[in-house]
């Protein structure tokens, strides 16, 4: 009787460890009332979702097992997740949403919304309720595109001249920013390359009689030669000035321009040129070292560098300006003088052969 009393106990106590965890360790309770802490789940839970989840680990495979709150917190790190997703959909979907009337300069709209979904997980993707409308304003600003290429090609005329320049340049422009899909869709893109081999041939022209009225100095052994404008003085001491010329060597063209600047008694030992072209500031520095200076009658100090984008633009800029004066400046020197009408158009000529020769 007394053994039968004993197994009865130990099958009472076996069902009340098992059903009502009776018997849950310190670490089991500390860990489901972490689970019930949580409460409603929003985007900030993340941190006590963790916390919980780590103390489950931490657990042994019974303490595990008397849990009750474990259902609990796998619901809440699938809600949490689900949240995350909704709130990066909504994300994608604004940015689309942003995108409004499809016009040419949708574009960076447009492409920030394809960045942002193309970037997304797929569960994300799948989420995102307005992807139709991404979809539609890609093909609206193609369809633009192609029909603003059209146009400025049209636009060009049939009589293509040097006046054409700017109407070509702006149409090419627009056909080389589209896709080779896009560019099969442009109905009159031979008219384009027609006009561009026809401008081409006008501006070699032009740029052809430019050089021919130029002062031309050959370097037969260096098989070189350099057309320099005709305001370019032919000695250093005559003047200051700020001029470009054009060197060649087997086909190819090069630009330099010179700052020369001479007096009749007074050294500047310039290191700075500062161009003061209408209300823009050009800075140009040199090595101490890089400038020639001599003196006979005058003085002169002379520097060629090499003509990049930046300095074609400054040209362009001193041959449009209303007015333009160069500082040569030294240590404890400096000289001003204003570039003249003659040497500007001389600046003109010789960007305009530079560009039509490269």
């Amino acid at each position: 009787m007394k053994k039968r009393t004993l197994s009865l106990a130990a099958l009472i106590l076996a069902l009340c460890l098992a059903l009502t965890g009776c018997g849950q360790s310190e670490e089991a309770k500390a860990a489901d009332e972490l689970i019930a802490a949580i409460g409603e789940v929003t985007l900030e839970s993340e941190p006590q979702i963790i916390e919980a989840e780590e103390a489950v680990a931490a657990l042994s495979e019974e303490d595990r097992n008397s849990l009750k709150n474990d259902q609990t917190l796998t619901d809440a790190r699938a809600a949490y997740e689900a949240l995350v997703v909704d709130q990066a959909a909504s994300e994608v979907e604004e940015a689309i949403s942003a995108i409004g009337t499809v016009t040419l300069e949708s574009g960076e709209a447009i492409q920030n919304a394809r960045t942002l979904y193309d970037g997304s997980e797929a569960d994300v993707q799948a989420a995102v309720e307005n992807i139709a409308d991404l979809e539609a304003a890609e093909t609206e600003l193609s369809t633009l595109k192609v029909e603003e290429a059209t146009n400025l090609i049209t636009a060009i005329g049939g009589t293509v001249t040097l006046d054409s320049a700017a109407a070509v340049e702006a149409a090419q422009a627009a056909y080389d920013a589209l896709t080779s899909e896009q560019q099969s869709q442009v109905a009159n893109s031979g008219d384009l390359n027609a006009a561009i081999t026809q401008l081409d041939a006008l501006q070699q022209e032009q740029a052809q009689s430019l050089l021919d009225a130029m002062r031309v100095e050959d370097d037969p052994v260096r098989n070189m030669a350099f057309y320099f404008p005709q305001a370019f003085p032919y000695y250093t001491d005559i003047r200051s000035f700020v001029l470009p010329y054009i060197g060649t060597q087997d086909g190819r063209y090069w630009m330099n321009l010179r700052f020369n600047y001479t007096d009749a008694d007074n050294w500047v030992f310039f290191e700075t040129v500062t161009l003061a072209v209408d209300d823009e500031r050009y800075y140009e520095y040199f090595n101490y070292f890089d400038v020639t200076r001599d003196n006979d009658t005058e003085v002169w100090e002379y520097v060629d560098m090499d003509v990049g984008e930046e300095e074609l633009e400054m040209l362009k800029a001193i041959a449009d300006s209303e007015t333009t004066i160069i500082r040569f400046e030294g240590d404890d020197y400096y000289s001003d003088f204003t570039v003249s009408a003659s040497d500007k158009e001389a600046i003109r000529q010789m960007v305009t052969a530079y560009e039509a020769l490269t």
